[in-house]
């Protein structure tokens, strides 16, 4: 372990030169460290990177392209190289951030980095966030600008978004985050602090940018395999030539001091809403299971129905037979009596036949004998 307290940001970008430089800048500010991982990019992103190498940026690394075919995003790819980093990185603590976003510390007054630094304290080895979509009400920002200045209005993160345990200590233990998809990063004996820290997300900033963003750079990039698992669905229904900008009314101005209150009052016990989370969603699939059991168990038995009915039918048959069989015996068991009493009655018969006309020749052989 490293012997000063430290913290490394993990961040991945693909295409993010409008908003980089701040982003980058707002973590060293906060004294973390960055290390970036380019996924391809085909702007100025990497450009806007270098210069900050050797102060507060520990190095650039490019992803090679996924086999012959670089234009996807592999997600789960990156999620398994920013696991084997921190096992790598020599630091106290790591955060799986995005290139697209503001990490901050719900007490005013502490830098991410203090912040971090009391948690640790605390005992606990795992922070969430609450996370708030900044959306563009007109297209006045400009790539270079402080985006949090142009975007001062939000939605809080859709309820598939919710689980952002994205800040862990460095333990004996590896770290995982693909199984989740990124939103939670996984270690035995997680300890996550029952405050969340503050997540600024800008996903889109402007009608332009949201188009090249979504159709050209991301949605025809997802791979089938992980949109199977249900990952990238932040896009699903957006249609091309639809108005990106939100209505001011749709949105909640955002206020810092309000949501930091929101944040500690009261509490909240992210490894019990996590958990409810998960298990709500395992209650909808196995309503979803016991619907189909009950469509197939009416099947089953209006079949069972009709097999019974069949069943009775057949008894009926059998039944019938039985008793035609019985009768069939008992007839035949009155004609073997009449047969035998027949064949006795004419051996008699036969037999006292016989004497009677052989009465005359054995008188003869009587004689014949001198008897």
């Amino acid at each position: 372990m490293p012997s000063a307290f430290s913290v490394v940001a993990l961040v991945a970008a693909y295409n993010e030169a409008d908003i980089i430089h701040h982003v980058i800048a707002d973590l060293i500010d906060q004294h973390i460290d960055v290390y970036f991982l380019d996924d391809g990019s085909t702007d100025d992103t990497v450009k806007i990177v270098e210069p900050f190498v050797g102060r507060g940026v520990l190095a650039i690394e490019r992803l090679p392209a996924r086999g012959m075919d670089s234009n996807v995003f592999d997600w789960e790819r990156i999620l398994r190289r920013k696991s084997a980093l921190a096992a790598e990185l020599d630091a106290s603590w790591f955060i799986h951030h995005d290139a697209d976003e503001f990490r901050e510390s719900p007490w005013a007054h502490l830098s991410l980095h203090d912040a971090i630094r009391r948690v640790d304290a605390l005992g606990f080895n795992a922070i969430d966030f609450a996370g708030l979509d900044f959306w563009p009400v007109d297209d006045r920002f400009r790539p270079g600008d402080d985006v949090r200045d142009a975007l001062t209005c939000y939605t809080e993160f859709a309820p598939y978004d919710r689980v952002q345990i994205r800040c862990w200590k460095k333990t004996a233990h590896a770290v995982d985050l693909a199984s989740s998809g990124g939103h939670e990063a996984k270690f035995p004996d997680r300890k996550v602090f029952p405050l969340r820290f503050l997540l600024r997300h800008y996903p889109i900033r402007g009608q332009a940018h949201a188009e090249r963003k979504i159709f050209r750079e991301r949605r025809n990039r997802f791979l089938e395999g992980e949109r199977a698992r249900g990952w990238h669905v932040q896009y699903d229904g957006t249609r091309e030539g639809e108005s990106f900008l939100r209505e001011p009314a749709s949105l909640t101005p955002y206020d810092a001091n309000e949501v930091r209150l929101h944040l500690t009052l009261p509490p909240r016990d992210v490894e019990a809403r996590a958990e409810q989370e998960r298990l709500g969603a395992r209650l909808e699939q196995r309503t979803a299971e016991f619907a189909a059991l009950q469509a197939f168990s009416w099947h089953q038995r209006d079949e069972l129905a009709r097999l019974q009915e069949e069943a009775g039918a057949q008894s009926a048959y059998v039944k019938t037979l039985t008793a035609a069989l019985a009768q069939a015996t008992r007839d035949i068991e009155r004609w073997r009596d009449s047969v035998t009493d027949l064949t006795r009655r004419l051996d008699e018969l036969h037999r006292s036949f016989s004497w009677r006309c052989t009465s005359p020749a054995r008188t003869v052989i009587r004689l014949l004998r001198g008897r």
